[in-house]
C-alpha cells in the first residue's frame, strides 16, 4: 500500500538539492572573483530540478511539501547556528567540537540549500493557492466560465 503523501526522494530531487548545496558551497567557500557564475548556475539548475520534481503536485500536497521543507530547513539550520554563532558556553562547546573550515562550509551549504529549496516550494504553493497551477484552469478561464 502506498501512502498518498510520501516524500518522493527520487534521484532527480536528491541530485537537485546536491547541486544547490554545491552552488552555495562554491559561493561561500571560494575566494575567487569568478565564483558567482558557476555558483549561480548550479543553484538555479538545482532549484529548477526541485520545482520540476514538484510540478505535478496538487495544492494540498504542495502545502504539505512546504511544511516539510521548512521543518527540514529549521533542522538543517540548527547545527550551522551552533557552529557559526553560539550564544552560551554549552553551545560554544558543542560548536567547538565540530568547528573547522570544512565542517562550517558543509553545514552552511546544507542549510542554505534546504532554505533555497523551501523558498522555491513555498512559491509554488503560493501560485497554486491563487490558481496558477498546471492542470487547472487559469484565473482568466475561471472568470470567463462564471
Amino acid at each position: 500500500m502506498t501512502r498518498p503523501f510520501s516524500p518522493p526522494w527520487s534521484p532527480l530531487l536528491v541530485g537537485s538539492v546536491a547541486a544547490v548545496a554545491l552552488g552555495v558551497a562554491i559561493n561561500a567557500g571560494l575566494d575567487s572573483p569568478y565564483r558567482l557564475a558557476p555558483a549561480l548556475l548550479l543553484t538555479a539548475l538545482g532549484i529548477a530540478g526541485v520545482t520540476n520534481a514538484a510540478r505535478d503536485y496538487t495544492p494540498d500536497r504542495l502545502r504539505l511539501a512546504t511544511k516539510r521543507w521548512w521543518v527540514l530547513a529549521f533542522v538543517a539550520f540548527l547545527p550551522y547556528g551552533l557552529v557559526a554563532a553560539p550564544e552560551s558556553e554549552s553551545a560554544a562547546a558543542v560548536g567547538d567540537a565540530v568547528a573547522g573550515p570544512l565542517a562550517t562550509l558543509a553545514l552552511e551549504s546544507i542549510a542554505g540549500a534546504v532554505i533555497c529549496c523551501a523558498v522555491a516550494i513555498t512559491v509554488l504553493y503560493g501560485f497554486a493557492t491563487y490558481g496558477i497551477h498546471p492542470g487547472r484552469p487559469s484565473p482568466e478561464e475561471r472568470v470567463l466560465d462564471d
